[in-house]
């Protein structure tokens, strides 16, 4: 095994559009888990933070050829949060110096294992989120109460693999499901599926309002955090084609609470294509060039809020234009980009499409870029995304 091959990148899929919109990077190994090294050792919080700050500091300086339109997930304990989380800040700034395009990057944090007061770890979440990490909550319900959530307001909900295994059926497990998921859905946070190994489970974690998925049925784990050569599971691409909720085999659920298909435009999102709005035209056109899958690219200012984008076609035409480049690859690319069109990530899809339909008829296709709560830049979704989810709810 070489360096190269201490940790997997396991894919994370969107349960609406099947398509991969994350990946988690985990240990190949058992002796990189914090929970192997310390076992049977009387380790304080300092060696055990040093430790689990090591690991995440390493895992995602061996994620290379990543796409930075999927998210990386790095996995910490609350302990490192309130006593090492300054340590974690080089992983953005390890991202920055490679003069690229930077992906998203969620901490996954699960629950101590020594001590991480309540208060000192709301505090250590919302220092973590100014430098611009995003929040996963892991184990909720296990390690972490439900009161956390509203509190905290993640990003995202991680569900334990015993919970989901408990899917479809009855008993105390689906109790904390929905427990979980009705939180979740009141305070507006998206939740993940971990372990997902059974196609019986795919139909009830949409019928409880459950965004993501990960697991051995959609895709096992791979070399690198990249979305080529990833078979989309046939099992997935028909759930997300169809909008009927289903039922448990062989009963009705035991409280049936059929969930349309996505309302809010975020469940269609992606992670966006974004440099900082002072890089020059020509760093944008080698963005543009290193992710021929991104419809354009978002000018990002400070606290990461949207500035300006950068259709691709129209970009392109004009700085490989006759005399193109040499007129303006040293400009800032923002002398060529256009306002955004932004929508908060919570609208409802039918605002996205009206903003689509309306003003610049030349822009009609461009990304609409959405914004969480504080204004920074939250993704972008598709306009083919959003016409196909109008047709099929039309239909």
């Amino acid at each position: 095994m070489t360096e190269y091959e201490r940790f997997t990148f396991e894919p994370i899929f969107n349960l609406q559009t099947a398509r991969v919109i994350g990946f988690e990077i985990q240990p190949r190994n058992p002796r990189d888990q914090v929970a192997v090294r310390s076992v049977g050792t009387v380790w304080g919080t300092r060696q055990i933070v040093d430790l689990d700050a090591g690991i995440a500091l390493a895992s995602l300086a061996f994620a290379a050829e990543y796409d930075a339109t999927v998210p990386l997930h790095v996995n910490v304990l609350a302990d490192t949060v309130v006593a090492s989380r300054r340590r974690l800040r080089s992983m953005l700034d390890g991202l920055a110096q490679r003069d690229q395009v930077m992906p998203p990057v969620v901490l996954e944090i699960n629950p101590a294992t020594s001590a991480a007061p309540v208060e000192a770890l709301i505090e250590g979440l919302a220092e973590l989120r100014s430098w611009g990490f995003r929040i996963a909550l892991d184990g909720v319900g296990r390690g972490f109460g439900l009161d956390l959530v509203p509190t905290i307001r993640p990003d995202l909900v991680k569900l334990d693999a015993h919970l989901v295994a408990a899917l479809p059926g009855a008993g105390p497990a689906e109790v904390v499901v929905r427990a979980v998921c009705d939180v979740c859905a009141a305070v507006g946070v998206r939740m993940t599926a971990t372990a997902v190994s059974g196609r019986e489970e795919l139909a009830p974690l949409r019928e409880l309002g459950v965004s993501w998925a990960q697991g051995p049925l959609l895709a096992p784990p791979r070399r690198r955090p990249s979305t080529g050569g990833v078979q989309l599971p046939l099992d997935l691409v028909a759930l997300a084609a169809d909008r009927t909720p289903a039922l448990r085999e062989g009963r009705p659920s035991p409280s049936p609470r059929p969930r349309p298909r996505p309302a809010l435009v975020r469940e269609l999102a992606q992670a966006a294509v974004s440099l900082p709005d002072t890089v020059t035209a020509e760093a944008a056109r080698r963005a543009l060039a290193d992710h021929p899958q991104a419809g354009g690219l978002v000018l990002l200012g400070a606290g990461r809020r949207p500035t300006g984008y950068l259709d691709r076609n129209r970009f392109m035409l004009t700085i490989s234009g006759p005399y193109g480049r040499a007129l303006y690859a040293a400009r800032p690319a923002r002398t060529l980009a256009e306002p955004p069109r932004v929508l908060g990530e919570r609208a409802p899809i039918r605002e996205a499409l009206q903003i689509c339909l309306s003003g610049d008829r030349t822009r009609s296709y461009d990304d609409v870029v959405l914004t969480g709560p504080d204004g920074s830049c939250a993704g972008v979704v598709r306009v083919a995304d959003l016409l196909q989810e109008a047709a099929v709810t039309a239909a």
